[in-house]
């Protein structure tokens, strides 16, 4: 499944006219820590034919240094009949200059052509060079009601093209995610997307100082509470923090984040103010934010004099056929909320300013619509399955490892009713795989929805 019309890429890098230099940032800041195990070789193959073969889990890579190595090709072998393979790429830019990732899936059909499975992207935009950006397939079914196995089903070999869609050659961390979901039964009797985006933003609370973090791994764990956690931070120029929240099959997590007016002086020589954003990164490093038709709703915002800053982001309910209509989520787990500010101009004097924010995280609507798994799974060729597979751990994210959520941590513990904030597990395993080469295709853009 694709999130946006499905594409393959071709030969290189498709190259976007696009401004590659914020006017006047900063020439570099520090980029987050994305996590991943090493890949094969230390980085993803530029050969199409001689592709870097991955595994379930997630793997650590860097795209740039020349134009050549701006588009990796990679091979996905399943592990699991008529499963769904989720990929996901999230990339950490360390300059001042935008920037885009892709991701896309094919597979060889019968006729030996390549076949489309899946294609997304995301670029920075034009204030926040600095900021965290990821895209997310699903290859499976093609819809609730199918009755056929496509050819991206049933195929053994997936294979994958992570690439960049601008001029910029700078080296960019990447992290890649796959998870390998089992296939579902009856999912037509499970809950349907609804046409607009709805949540309810959640009021502040009583703000505890938690400031947020440069890693993944590191992210404060917050309560997944309907009324919300609200926390406090100091934010500086070109800084992004991340915190995360679990989220289960029907619940939807919505984040809202204030900041006060600033002070005329604060701000002298600084142009528009401080700008700021507020962005959702999925389970499979998707990321994305949503906003209702509330008139002046935005995930986007500034710390000017003119008034205080009020940003809402948000996601709709988390839902297995959400993949079939090109909606996020479409899988449970961690979502990370990060927080982003604007870098300071490059002939800024003085130090960053320090942007107060309270940030208040809410996870809203009772558990439900999990789809129904097999008691038991079989390998693409009716093979024994992987062992691990239970019904209530459908999720393979790490050779060997099965869990109950795609991003590799249980929602909820054996003992208790808390989420658990345990490191995450996945991106161990290493596969062997055959290799295909990956045929040209033609984009088209949507955004998200």
């Amino acid at each position: 499944m694709s999130r946006r019309p499905a594409s393959l890429v071709g030969a290189v890098a498709l190259v976007w006219l696009v401004l590659t230099t914020g006017v006047a940032a900063a020439e570099s800041h520090d980029a987050s820590d994305l996590g991943g195990a090493a890949l094969p070789g230390g980085t993803g193959s530029t050969t199409p034919d001689q592709p870097t073969a991955i595994g379930p889990g997630l793997w650590a890579d860097t795209l740039g240094g020349s134009e050549a190595r701006n588009l990796h090709h990679f091979t996905y072998q399943r592990r699991i009949k008529d499963s769904t393979v989720h990929i996901g790429v999230v990339g950490a830019p360390a300059t001042a200059d935008t920037d885009g990732i892709k991701v896309d899936a094919g597979v060889v059909d019968d006729s030996g052509s390549v076949a489309t499975c899946g294609t997304d992207y995301d670029s920075t935009g034009f204030a926040f060079p600095q900021a965290l950006l990821g895209a997310a397939i699903a290859v499976g079914p093609s819809a609730a009601d199918a009755t056929d196995r496509p050819v991206c089903l049933r195929a053994d070999t997936i294979q994958i093209a992570v690439s960049r869609y601008v001029s910029n050659v700078a080296e960019l961390p990447i992290a890649i995610k796959v998870v390998e979901e089992a296939p579902v039964s009856g999912a037509t009797s499970l809950p349907e997307p609804e046409d607009e985006v709805a949540f309810e933003v959640p009021d502040a609370g009583e703000a505890k100082d938690l400031p947020g973090a440069t890693s993944f791994q590191d992210a404060p764990q917050l309560d997944p509470v309907a009324g919300g956690t609200t926390l406090a931070t100091e934010l500086a120029q070109g800084d992004e923090q991340l915190w995360r929240v679990g989220v289960q099959w029907g619940q939807q997590v919505v984040v809202r984040a204030t900041a006060p007016q600033a002070d005329e002086a604060e701000l002298e020589g600084v142009y528009g103010g401080v700008q700021l954003k507020v962005r959702l990164i999925g389970p499979t490093r998707d990321v994305f934010a949503l906003n209702t038709d509330v008139e002046g709703q935005s995930a986007d915002g500034a710390y000017d004099e003119g008034e205080a800053a009020d940003l809402v982001a948000g996601s709709r309910p988390v839902l297995y056929r959400n993949r079939f209509n090109s909606v996020v989520p479409d899988v449970p787990g961690e979502f990370w909320v990060a927080v982003s500010a604007s870098p300071a101009a490059e002939d800024a004097e003085g130090p960053p300013i320090e942007v107060p924010v309270e940030v208040t995280v809410a996870v809203s609507g009772q558990p439900g619509g999990e789809p129904s798994y097999p008691n038991v799974v079989v390998s693409p060729d009716d093979s024994a399955g992987p062992e691990g597979y239970s019904p209530d751990k459908p999720f393979l994210v790490a050779d060997g490892t099965f869990s109950a959520v795609a991003s590799g941590n249980p929602v909820v513990g054996d003992e208790d009713d808390a989420w658990l904030s345990g490191r995450r597990v996945a991106g161990l395993g290493v596969g062997a795989l055959s290799v295909v080469c990956l045929a040209a295709g033609v984009v088209r853009l949507r955004a998200r929805r």
